[in-house]
């Protein structure tokens, strides 16, 4: 005899990607002639459950390796940046209770220096980062519990007696050299 039952059990509701493109200026006080390098570092992100999206709040430092002088001298700028950004996500489960829910970003693409360049002492950087997010919430599920398999513990000592009843102890001291 089946019968139905409801198992409450947690699950992703809700998912979310995308990719994040901005532009942050850097100021110098000397007359650039060329970047030579940009790096994202340190890196360091929080995320929480807003209406129908995940908000992902973040902090990186950005270091430009440039030269100035008739590119006979250089210098790395340091500069932190701040940012946030709201992740639009779907409802995978209709009905789901919120009360107690978690979220988990991941970051598919670190932040990046995609582009760079440099507009009257001015050093514009291009960073690219792509995030993916998941809500995760309780929901209910409907199973069909079919009837129990008897259970013959005593099948298993049965086993053991003939299992044991084939072992030769004195295996290593016949075929001894």
């Amino acid at each position: 005899m089946n019968e139905i039952r409801e198992i409450v059990t947690k699950a992703i509701v809700e998912k979310g990607k995308k990719t994040i493109r901005f532009v942050e200026k850097v100021k110098v006080n000397t007359a650039i002639e060329s970047v030579l390098g940009c790096w994202v570092l340190n890196h360091s992100f929080q995320a929480e459950k807003a209406k129908d999206s995940v908000v992902v709040e973040g902090v990186f430092e950005v270091n430009v390796w440039y030269s100035f002088n008739n590119n006979s001298q250089t210098e790395i700028v340091k500069q932190m940046i701040n940012y946030r950004q709201d992740i639009a996500t779907k409802r995978k489960v209709k009905n789901y209770m919120d009360q107690n829910i978690d979220v988990i970003v991941r970051m598919i693409q670190p932040p990046v220096c995609s582009d760079v360049k440099i507009e009257e002492n001015i050093i514009e950087i291009e960073v690219l980062l792509e995030v993916s997010a998941e809500v995760i919430g309780e929901t209910k599920m409907r199973v069909s519990v079919l009837d129990q398999i008897p259970n013959n513990d005593n099948d298993d000592d049965d086993l053991d007696e003939e299992i044991n009843g084939q072992i030769n102890q004195q295996f290593l001291r016949e075929k001894m050299f």
